[in-house]
């Protein structure tokens, strides 16, 4: 059966060359001599959707990150190795044998100078992470006026600081942890369980920094697979990597580029309480951004869009509803389809758009402003979707997004 289509947007001019990537920061916006464009923000038209409305969006459309394929990379921790296994064991045994710290912190040294990555296995064991060794160690310096730790947990065997704190710290931590077990004439049971039971506290740190970026690399992702030009290029490969500028402020992605920009995202995920020190940062960043815009850009100011997501924001509702005022428009995992509608808008470059019906008369409201109405949408469902997939098209949340794939759903008549 053939799946009826239609390209969501019809451009205002014939389609030219697409825009060209350039890799630069600028700060020149004011000065720019670009003729007004198609489809600048319009206070009136981005206005209309309330506070109440957004609000209501963002709330039914709140990322489940613990059914998260990313989420669940961190949350699965495997099972220790055998050689890790013995590792411990072998400390557990300096403990039986009732060696002090002091030595036991040299023995240590012995070994992680051979195998300096296992540092690192130590320190989830004993409930601590990567960072909080060096800044314990730092404070520690501080206050006896000794020797500042390197940067890296890793480089600490090797490092004087070792016999002046780091060593014994370690091992004072260790000993709480494992010194329960010298009784026990089988350990590695146990040692699974503590591996188990240590993996959350210590990923936790390094899931907060990389779901942060994770939006980057799906909007970054997303784009490149539509040909849809946008800095910085590596964030499609690296989400990590460096944020474009626009006078001085950064922005996680810019479409198409920061010289003439269209489109500017900034993105916040939160999945846990911030806290009361963090509540407002993200707000007052979106804030400065839309001021900086605003000042800068003289024949027509680009869209601000807020990636916003996660269920940290019901604890931080005045962040969250100043982002949603601010914000020209916003976008989460689940509705990660209008950042593509929005950059084919403002870019003039047709996409084609697959909601499930429920989710199409839902966003009606900004679908009438940036793409088509209802009716010219292909109504996803669980028969047609793997040949929307087959023929091109790419997941974008709930939704799936394609360019000129229209002919492609069309069965020849035999």
């Amino acid at each position: 059966m053939a799946v009826n289509s239609t390209t969501l947007y019809s451009p205002a001019s014939p389609r030219g060359d697409r825009p060209e990537h350039h890799h630069r920061d600028t700060g020149a916006l004011a000065d720019q001599a670009e003729p007004p464009r198609r489809g600048a923000p319009n206070p009136c038209s981005i206005a209309c959707m309330t506070l109440v409305d957004r609000r209501a969006e963002f709330d039914s459309h709140v990322w489940n990150h613990t059914d998260d394929a990313f989420q669940r990379s961190f949350d699965h921790r495997r099972q220790l190795t055998a050689h890790e296994l013995f590792f411990l064991e072998k400390i557990v045994s300096w403990l039986r044998t009732g060696n002090d710290d002091l030595t036991i912190a040299q023995q240590l040294r012995r070994l992680l100078k051979s195998e300096p990555d296992h540092i690192y296995l130590l320190l989830q064991i004993c409930g601590l992470t990567r960072n909080k060794i060096i800044t314990d160690l730092r404070a520690i310096a501080s206050y006896l006026g000794g020797v500042n730790p390197p940067s890296q947990a890793v480089k600490l065997p090797d490092h004087k600081v070792w016999n002046e704190a780091a060593g014994t710290y370690l091992v004072t931590r260790l000993r709480a942890t494992l010194e329960p077990l010298v009784r026990l004439e089988y350990i590695a049971p146990a040692l699974q369980a503590i591996n188990q039971a240590t993996w959350p506290g210590y990923i936790r740190q390094e899931r907060a920094k990389r779901q942060g970026h994770e939006a980057e690399g799906r909007i970054a992702g997303l784009l490149l697979s539509l040909e849809i030009p946008f800095e910085p290029i590596e964030k499609a490969d690296n989400p990590l990597s460096k944020d474009a500028k626009i006078k001085g402020i950064s922005f996680d992605i810019v479409v198409p580029n920061t010289q003439y920009p269209r489109i500017c995202i900034k993105s916040t995920v939160q999945t846990a309480n911030i806290g009361q020190f963090g509540e407002s940062k993200s707000y007052l960043e979106i804030k400065e951004a839309q001021r900086v815009l605003s000042e800068n850009c003289i024949y027509n100011r680009p869209l601000l869009v807020a990636f916003i997501d996660g269920v940290g924001f019901h604890s931080n509702t005045a962040g969250l509803h100043g982002i949603l005022e601010t914000a020209d428009e916003f976008a989460q995992f689940r509705t990660l389809w209008k950042i593509a509608v929005l950059a084919g808008h403002y870019l003039d470059m047709p996409v084609d758009l697959a909601l499930p019906e429920d989710h199409a008369q839902r966003h009606k409201d900004f679908l009438s402003k940036f793409g088509p109405n209802n009716e010219d949408i292909i109504i996803m469902n669980d028969w047609n979707q793997a040949e929307l997939i087959a023929t091109g098209f790419v997941e974008a949340g709930d939704g799936l997004v394609g360019r000129d794939t229209r002919q492609k759903l069309i069965e020849p008549i035999l």
